[in-house]
C-alpha cells in the first residue's frame, strides 16, 4: 500500500494497493455491462490480474485483485455525489447546451438487491461517465481536481 505525500500522483489513491487508472475501466465494465459480475470482472476469461513475485525471491507472495476490492472502489465512487454535483455544474459552465445531466446510470437491477445499493451503483457510473468525458475535454483530470480521496483507514 502506498501512503501518498503531498506530492503524490495524480493517478494514486492513497491507501490503496491499485492506482484508480486501473480500477476505472473495470469498475465501468461492471456497471455497463449487464451479465458481468464483481468475480468475472477482475478475473476475466479466468485470468488473475495482480502482482507476480519477482523470481529471485523465494516466498511466494502472488497478491491477485480481489472482487472486494473492485466492490470498494465502485461503493466509493458512489458515495462522491459531492464530486458529481460539481463536475456536472463546471460541465454545464463549458457546455451549456450538453445533455450529459439527463444521463441517469442506468444499472441492471440484478446488480443490486436495495434501493440505496442501487443508488449507488446509479451514481458510480454517472460519475464514470462524467469523468470519461472530462478527461477527453479537459486537460487536468477529474480526480485530483475534485480531491475524490479516500479516508485514513
Amino acid at each position: 500500500m502506498v501512503a501518498c505525500s503531498p506530492i503524490c500522483p495524480t493517478f494514486l489513491l492513497p491507501y490503496r494497493r491499485y492506482a484508480s487508472v486501473s480500477l476505472l475501466p473495470l469498475a465501468r465494465d461492471y456497471l455497463e455491462q449487464d451479465q458481468l459480475s464483481y468475480q468475472r470482472t477482475v478475473a476475466p476469461s479466468g485470468r488473475t490480474i495482480g502482482y507476480v513475485t519477482p523470481a529471485d525471491q523465494e516466498k511466494i507472495d502472488e497478491r491477485a485483485l480481489h472482487r472486494s476490492t473492485l466492490w470498494r472502489f465502485v461503493f466509493f465512487l458512489g458515495t462522491q455525489t459531492a464530486a458529481l454535483q460539481a463536475g456536472l455544474q463546471l460541465w454545464r459552465e463549458h457546455d451549456p447546451l450538453s445533455t450529459m445531466h439527463r444521463f441517469v446510470g442506468a444499472v441492471s437491477p440484478h446488480k443490486y438487491r436495495s434501493a440505496q445499493r442501487g443508488e449507488i451503483l446509479r451514481t458510480a457510473r454517472r460519475l464514470l461517465h462524467l469523468i470519461d468525458r472530462w478527461n477527453r475535454v479537459f486537460a487536468e483530470s477529474f480526480f485530483p481536481r475534485f480531491a475524490t480521496r479516500p479516508r485514513v483507514p
